[in-house]
């Protein structure tokens, strides 16, 4: 396999090189398309997260109290989530645009 340059201690390929000579990279890709990594979705798989712990303690220590505590939990994750997208934090801006479209390309 025929190597050209090296980025970040990895070697890149000639095919490789020539088409980040045409893309800004993987950033872009994750720039376009969102790929879910936003405060809004991160901040809902903590709290759902926390609601399993808590929901596995509930059966651990056969309480069922606790175990309602914890799906009560879960089920706000994605209500939470929701709520803090509309506000903007999510993968699409306030204006409603999927994240990227406002930056210039150069294909």
């Amino acid at each position: 396999m025929e190597q050209s340059g090296s980025t970040a201690g990895r070697q890149t390929t000639a095919a490789q090189a020539s088409h980040n000579a045409r893309h800004d990279g993987p950033a872009e890709i994750v720039d376009e398309h969102g790929h879910g990594s936003t405060p809004a979705a991160w901040t809902g798989v903590g709290i759902c997260l926390v609601g399993s712990l808590v929901v596995s303690l509930a059966v651990v220590f056969t309480h069922l109290v606790t175990a309602i505590v914890g799906a009560v939990i879960v089920l706000a994750a994605p209500v939470v989530a929701k709520v803090m997208s509309k506000a903007g934090k999510g993968a699409t801006g306030r204006d409603g645009r999927p994240a990227g479209t406002g930056r210039a390309t150069s294909h």
